[in-house]
């Protein structure tokens, strides 16, 4: 035999380079899996640090609108820290931006913001902006923040209404001639009818359903941004005229209203600041300014303003202000119970009714359509409160409310008289509206640049 063939032929040793090779290819799979995992881990770890900085700058900006409306700063101011870390109001730079607050939240994470001065973009309404970095372990994402509050020079919006910050319902053949607006959602149904533009808030529904009518040349569309709500200042609602209602129906003192001989009928505590007038009761109020816990006008009563040129603002105290208990900071008509304005003229009686963000409050006004009995003539401002129109109710004026129901064949009639009525605060209720996200770092001077 051919020894070569022999040779060529022999398998021995043969297993050692077959399985060194198979362990070179288990080794290099192994290493690109190994590649790939380390890879995986990597993003994961970096998109789970992208999200906790873009929570961080959320933080920023929830913290910088808190303190804003917290310190009240100037419009050429913006909130700050003294020495001792506390909270204080300091001026703005050149560049119109405060210096930057910081924030260490632990775990990595922190954020620095930074706010800028206040412009008026309307007489009703300011604006200022936040600049916000978040980091997560090395990871930034930056945002920009609009956040506006109005300035109280008109608290009643020019040709509407009625404004709600929440929403507004509107049915059982009611109307209003004037325009409705919301920050939420507006609903018409069962054969209401509006004279006027209707203006749901940004991204909300403006819905309606059968018969509904809106007078042609109305406008539909949404609001670009949210309307700006001042909240009612109580801090202006001392010195009062409290002691003329006490004085009258004691028939004591100069300074007085009047009830002539129905002051028997009207129930007033000067300490608890709760009004009723009970049927039969007649009060005229002649002075400038009360501030009540609650109102009431039961059936048969009526409340009368002297005639008058300037407005009389009648204040409602929040309910925690007033023993918290039931019915207090709330304003109630009944049905029959007549409000005489004598001056004809809503800008010059303004009830302005603080509410409550935790406890509910009313603004109820029911049938005014007796005999002789006119329309009620007034401007409410309620934020805070549900406002609920029914019964045949005849209104004459404008309504600022949290909530605004409209039924029953009540009539309510815009005046554009109340747009004179200013709230007189230096109150600046700051809320945020237009988040963007922006670049990793300005591209410009300021910061709300590369956004």
């Amino acid at each position: 035999m051919n020894p070569f063939r022999t040779f060529i032929r022999d398998e021995r040793g043969i297993a050692i380079p077959v399985a060194l090779a198979v362990l070179f290819v288990t080794a290099g799979l192994a290493t690109v899996a190994a590649r790939a995992a380390i890879t995986a881990s990597h993003q994961s770890f970096r998109d789970e640090n992208a999200k906790k900085a873009i929570q961080a700058a959320v933080s920023g900006l929830q913290t910088a609108v808190y303190q804003t409306n917290l310190v009240q700063p100037g419009s050429t101011q913006c909130v700050g820290k003294n020495g001792s870390g506390q909270l204080q109001a300091q001026a703005v730079a050149s560049n119109g931006w405060c210096a930057a607050m910081t924030e260490d939240l632990g775990n990595g994470a922190s954020y620095s913001e930074v706010v800028s001065q206040a412009t008026n973009v309307t007489a009703n309404l300011a604006q200022r902006q936040v600049a916000s970095t978040g980091t997560s372990n090395g990871v930034t994402r930056r945002v920009l923040y609009t956040m506006n509050a109005a300035t109280g020079a008109q608290i009643f919006p020019l040709n509407y209404a009625m404004l709600a910050d929440n929403s507004i319902s509107m049915k059982n053949n009611s109307q209003v001639t004037g325009g409705l607006a919301s920050n939420g959602n507006i609903t018409l149904k069962n054969n209401s009818n509006v004279c006027g533009p209707i203006t749901a808030g940004p991204g909300k529904t403006y819905s309606h359903g059968q018969n509904t009518t809106v007078c042609s040349g109305s406008s539909t569309a949404n609001a670009t941004q949210p309307f700006a709500i001042q909240p009612v200042d109580t801090s202006l609602a001392t010195p009062n005229d409290n002691n003329r209602i006490t004085n009258a129906i004691s028939n004591s003192g100069s300074n007085k209203d009047s009830c002539s001989n129905t002051c028997s009928k009207i129930t007033w505590n000067s300490t608890t600041r709760v009004l009723t007038l009970n049927s039969g009761a007649v009060l005229t109020l002649s002075g400038d300014k009360y501030f009540l816990c609650r109102l009431e006008l039961k059936g048969g009563s009526t409340l009368q303003i002297a005639s008058r040129t300037t407005p009389l603002l009648v204040y409602i105290d929040t309910p925690e202000n007033c023993g918290s208990t039931s019915g207090m900071g709330s304003v109630s008509f009944s049905p029959s119970a007549n409000f005489v304005n004598l001056s004809s003229n809503p800008a010059t009686f303004a009830l302005l009714v603080a509410g409550s963000s935790k406890i509910a409050t009313n603004i109820d006004l029911s049938s005014n359509d007796q005999t002789g009995m006119g329309p009620i003539i007034m401007a409410v401002y309620a934020p805070n409160s549900s406002v609920t129109y029914q019964n045949n109710l005849n209104f004459t004026g404008a309504v600022v409310a949290k909530t605004i129901d409209l039924k029953n064949n009540s009539t309510i009639t815009y005046d554009s008289r109340v747009s004179s009525i200013s709230s007189g605060s230096g109150i600046r209720f700051f809320q945020g509206y237009n988040y963007k996200e922006c670049t990793g770092s300005p591209t410009g001077t300021t910061p709300d640049t590369g956004c």
